[in-house]
């Protein structure tokens, strides 16, 4: 489902929403080059132990769904502390009926580096499922993923420093941003790496209903696989500026469903 795919990518700079006609190619390019590796940005913000985040979606105006992102608590993965991450995308009772979806994902992040060491992908959407498991050897830069249903297996090259989609949100957020940054990484997901650069566009300020007004920073991301940028959709995001600085809201564009909107409805964290 692709409101599904293009929400869930956004939010979590996965890769998958870009930017379209606002950058030529070489200035893509030139861009990447002079941006920051995320691996070389010190002061990161601490994670809280716990946290969740709940996002209201609507496609043209009309809710389709909730979106949880989650910080469950800490746990040992092969020796290693990890925050233990978890995003779920629920379609709601209207849409259920037409094409019910019901995605979880769930990372395991190493709290001393913030870098992803596994992450898990349980989706139900219509007759679709697909459940995996991608274990991050950062020491060996490989990946090993697993297709819980059918058996299949890939082992892949990963760069160092190497985020999954939903642990590149958390990383993001911990940086010291200002405006004017242009962040840049890479993200694993579907087996394949993706180059991103987001850049820090200006400050803004958005009212958020009962959360009240929250200041803000405008977001621009921009995504490459092998060279070459891709064009599925434009985007930008609003991060808040004070507290634990989460995703404020999101407008994502489209030529399949035109227009996506996801904003921020409940925070508890601790």
């Amino acid at each position: 489902m692709k409101i599904a795919c293009f929400s869930l990518a956004f939010l979590f700079l996965a890769g998958c929403a870009t930017n379209r006609n606002l950058l030529k190619q070489s200035q893509l390019i030139d861009q990447i080059q002079d941006a920051v590796e995320l691996a070389s940005v010190s002061s990161l913000k601490e994670l809280p132990t716990r946290e969740k985040l709940t996002y209201t979606i609507k496609w043209l105006g009309i809710p389709v769904g909730t979106l949880t992102s989650s910080i469950k608590g800490t746990e040992k993965i092969n020796g290693r502390d990890t925050y233990v991450l978890e995003a779920v995308f629920k379609t709601n009772g209207f849409c259920s009926k037409i094409f019910p979806v019901n995605d979880r994902y769930v990372s395991y992040v190493d709290k001393e580096q913030l870098c992803t060491l596994r992450h898990e992908v349980y989706r139900r959407e219509g007759k679709y499922k697909k459940d995996a498991i991608t274990v991050f050897d950062h020491a060996k830069g490989k990946a090993y993923f697993r297709n819980l249903l059918d058996k299949t297996e890939k082992v892949f090259d990963i760069p160092e420093g190497v985020q999954d989609f939903l642990s590149a949100y958390y990383f993001f957020r911990s940086l010291p941003l200002k405006v004017g940054d242009k962040i840049r990484y890479t993200v694993s997901t579907n087996e394949k790496n993706y180059q991103v650069v987001v850049m820090i566009k200006s400050q803004a300020a958005l009212k958020l209903g009962a959360l009240g007004e929250k200041k803000a920073l405008l977001i621009q991301p921009y995504v490459m696989l092998e060279g070459q940028e891709l064009k599925e959709g434009s985007a930008r995001g609003y991060y808040g500026l004070e507290g634990n600085r989460p995703l404020l809201g999101a407008i994502i564009t489209a030529p399949v469903f035109t227009k996506v909107t996801v904003f921020l409805s409940e925070e508890n964290s601790s």
